[in-house]
């Protein structure tokens, strides 16, 4: 019997890419198709039915949205995915909210894009779903039936012990339960479990049954999304004890009925949502190149710290770091050699740091680094020892061998400054020190120590 695979178109500018991506998209067995312009897009989606498509939108010449709208209206299960650069990063963030499942920004690894995959198919697989099981439902006896049957949100109500009475279809094509595993079992069941508190306290407070509305918004378990959680917007409100609800009898499941119904809630999915935000919030807080924390980041970090030890009457320290040599490197073999030099650095900095440190990239081969639980020169020469040694380690691009070094200049709170701004120039010129004597290495700002 032969097996059918999945088919996934993957689309980009750069042939390499596309080589490396087809090459191990076909190692994890699926079946591939490619193209690399705009024209030769059209044409496949044209004459095949694709299970997802991989999306550059830097292709020359394509119409990303126009692409996304005719596949939607196609009526397919095609899943989308759209990759991206910095430069192009507002088209992305709009192609999520007209369609696309999620996007990637370049470079990414692959075990990033297997797993957005799986997840998209996954999500397509629901969907398809949940179209078939809506064809099977018999008609509807009532408008009331009709309006819960068709309703794109969950719907449900719940007794006086928070339990589900009732709840419609649409939990089984968003989250993967069937109604009967929830039938009788509190609302927590489908609760993600950092939400908990959050749902116990807004969602069904006893203490208030005054027929107000409550709105929260909750992570609800998904059983076939990587993330384990879906996002949703939740309304809820108590239902009147002398509420007549014999209009709504032909819903009723035949082995339970809202004798004791408590609560109606109407739970809407805000992932695609939550997903634009998300994305809109990296590009404003960090680096496209490096994934670090760009300066708004790091500045609203610094004024924690500095509101923290203010309270708390405490030191922390900040650093200042530039890349010894790189200009020589980006001059010699290109901004595309650089730009790799400066992720390597970056992952190497970082895997000297704690959790609770902040290292965020200044621009061009400049960082600052925030170390809120440094309170000594002692601790902050070691860190600054280690960041050094490890920068001098050479590393390989492309066969090549490369050196590089860190100047690196420190100052405290409150010695050295006691505003944002003073603390990172204190830094700085600290690192200039350095930087304009032997290199490699680091200098305090304040001559005492």
């Amino acid at each position: 019997m032969k097996v059918v695979r999945t088919k996934i178109l993957i689309t980009d500018s750069n042939d390499n890419i596309l080589k490396k991506l087809q090459n191990e998209l076909l190692e994890n067995e699926y079946d591939v198709f490619v193209a690399d312009t705009a024209d030769k897009l059209h044409l496949l989606l044209k004459i095949n039915c694709f299970d997802l498509v991989l999306l550059d939108v830097t292709i020359p010449y394509l119409n990303v949205l126009d692409v996304i709208e005719s596949i939607h209206n196609a009526n397919t299960h095609t899943a989308v995915i759209t990759s991206n650069d910095a430069a192009s990063y507002d088209i992305a963030i709009e192609t999520v909210r007209r369609g696309a499942f999620d996007m990637l920004i370049k470079p990414y690894d692959i075990d990033t894009l297997l797993r957005l995959i799986t997840d998209a198919l996954n999500n397509s697989a629901q969907i398809m779903q949940g179209k078939s099981i809506s064809e099977q439902i018999k008609p509807a006896d009532n408008i009331y039936q009709f309006m819960i049957d068709n309703s794109q949100d969950i719907q449900y109500i719940l007794d006086n012990e928070g339990c589900f009475t009732f709840i419609n279809n649409r939990v089984e094509t968003l989250l993967g339960y069937s109604t009967h595993e929830l039938i009788g079992k509190p609302y927590t069941e489908l609760v993600y479990s950092n939400d908990l508190d959050k749902a116990m306290f807004r969602l069904h407070d006893k203490r208030t049954n005054n027929g107000m509305s409550q709105g929260v918004e909750l992570r609800l378990k998904s059983k076939n999304n990587n993330d384990g959680y879906l996002y949703f917007d939740i309304k809820s409100i108590a239902i009147p004890r002398d509420i007549n609800i014999m209009a709504s009898e032909a819903v009723q499941n035949e082995k339970n009925s809202f004798k004791n119904a408590a609560t109606f809630g109407i739970a809407h999915d805000v992932t695609i949502r939550k997903k634009v935000e998300r994305i809109a919030h990296n590009k404003a807080s960090y680096d496209h190149l490096t994934s670090l924390p760009n300066n708004i980041l790091f500045h609203d970090r610094l004024n924690q710290a500095i509101a923290h030890a203010n309270r708390n009457d405490s030191i922390f320290a900040v650093m200042y770091l530039d890349l010894d040599g790189f200009k020589k490197i980006n001059d010699t073999y290109g901004h595309h050699i650089g730009d790799k030099v400066l992720q390597v650095m970056s992952s190497r900095m970082l895997n000297c740091l704690r959790e609770s440190d902040t290292l965020a990239r200044v621009g061009g081969d400049e960082f600052t680094l925030l170390l809120p639980h440094v309170g000594n020169t002692q601790e902050a020469s070691i860190i600054a020892k280690k960041l050094t040694d490890n920068a001098c380690t050479p590393f390989y691009i492309n066969k090549k061998k490369h050196h590089l070094s860190v100047s690196i200049g420190i100052a405290f709170f409150p010695e050295d400054g006691e505003s944002r701004e003073s603390l990172i120039q204190a830094s700085d010129k600290a690192m200039y020190k350095i930087k304009n004597g032997r290199k490699n290495g680091y200098q305090f700002h304040s001559q005492k120590h």
